[in-house]
């Protein structure tokens, strides 16, 4: 069976912990020390995944050990959990990665570097993970120097991104604007419908026949 992903409160229950949710998303957010989240994550028996994280889902941790028969899915349960389709993409990824051999030559070897925003000190943190058979990346952290000259096909990637920003930044405010205006006549037409339901109630009573509409 497929391995369910799982949001921090159902990782509690299957894994057994005995922590909170709130300690378990404090290790995402403050680093201890050189200990990195997916090393604290995996210490208690849990592969964490960044990139679902940053997706925005909600379930962004898997039992790395398969559990007993009494803390499985029944069938009623599985059927009530079905799979997005991002969910789908990654059982068949897994099971592509499970079938490569463990030699670095013959299996895909995935690399992640992430600029994270300058500091106040000028230093510009970089966090490299490196990646395979859909496993729990081993990660580093180290400044924009330390890392060097980037090569030109990356540099030539980044300059992209860059000059794609402006539009990035347009799309990001009209779907801002929109939301704004949602959320402003759902606000107004709410005690519209209040004033009216009051203003029936006070009418005085008259001698014609009236139908109720509630």
């Amino acid at each position: 069976m497929t391995a369910k992903w799982l949001t921090s409160e159902q990782a509690i229950v299957k894994a057994n912990l005995t922590v909170t949710s709130e300690t378990l998303k404090s290790y995402i957010w403050e680093q201890q020390g050189k200990t990195t989240a997916e090393e604290q994550f995996q210490a208690l028996g849990l592969l964490f995944d960044r990139e679902r994280l940053r997706a925005g889902k909600p379930n962004f941790l898997q039992l790395l050990e398969p559990v007993s028969d009494e803390n499985s899915y029944g069938k009623d349960e599985i059927d009530s959990h079905q799979l997005d389709d991002n969910d789908i993409e990654t059982s068949a990824t897994n099971r592509v990665n499970q079938l490569e051999p463990f030699i670095f030559d013959q299996c895909k070897v995935q690399i992640v570097i992430t600029l994270l925003p300058t500091e106040q000190t000028g230093d510009r943190p970089v966090m490299i993970a490196a990646s395979s058979h859909g496993n729990f990346p081993v990660v580093t952290m180290l400044n924009q120097e330390e890392l060097g000259d980037l090569p030109p096909a990356i540099v030539q990637l980044l300059d992209e991104l860059k000059a794609d920003f402006p539009n990035r930044q347009i799309r990001r405010n009209i779907a801002q604007t929109k939301a704004v205006k949602t959320n402003k006549l759902s606000t107004i037409q709410t005690p519209v419908r209040t004033e009216t339901a009051s203003s029936d109630t006070t009418k005085p009573a008259s001698n014609t026949t009236q139908i109720s509409l509630f």
